[in-house]
């Protein structure tokens, strides 16, 4: 639960899960999250070897993330998870 547990971590995790999403696009989708906890979650993930950090350019600054394969096996997870709470209307 400390790689994975506490509130944004899964939910950036199931968004990288297809492709490699930018910075920007995934903060977007997260709505609640202010842009600055998207950026210290993804520091966080990045640091335990779920996501990587790819930087497009320099000059705007622009970055997307992608899953690494460690973080992809936690979405066996995180899918459970999903299905236990729809089981129990949560």
């Amino acid at each position: 639960m400390r790689i994975i547990g506490g509130k944004w971590k899964g939910s950036i995790l199931w968004h990288l899960q297809d492709e490699p999403v930018r910075f920007n696009d995934l903060a977007r989708q997260l709505g609640g999250a202010t842009r600055k906890m998207v950026t210290e979650r993804l520091k966080e993930l990045e640091s335990q070897g779920l996501v990587t950090r790819h930087v497009l350019s320099d000059r705007p600054i622009a970055v997307q993330y992608e899953i690494t394969d460690f973080g992809r096996s936690a979405l066996v997870i995180l899918e459970q998870l999903k299905d236990w709470a729809e089981e129990h209307g949560i």
